[in-house]
């Protein structure tokens, strides 16, 4: 007797939100609706500006990234060549 309670009551429970869906997707797209309207585009200038930024922090990273690989790189030659040459 218990499970068959319980059983018709997760099938009103499944029914109610299935019927609430529509409700539920008109309040998201409203909420969606209210927040696009906060969203703030930058200027042409602002892009270009941060787009400089950007280009000059990877390049600066690349060969920064690239020194480190020679050093490394004649480091681990220079050790191996000592350690192998009996």
């Amino acid at each position: 007797m218990a499970k068959a309670v319980v059983v018709a009551d997760t099938q009103n429970a499944g029914m109610e939100r299935l019927k609430a869906g529509p409700e539920r997707l008109i309040n998201f797209l409203r909420d969606v609706r209210s927040e696009m309207a906060k969203v703030a585009t930058p200027s042409r200038a602002e892009v270009r500006s941060t787009t400089a930024v950007v280009l000059f922090t990877v390049f600066a990273f690349a060969a920064f990234f690239w020194i480190v690989d020679i050093i490394i790189n004649h480091t681990l030659n220079a050790l191996i060549t000592r350690l192998t040459s009996h």
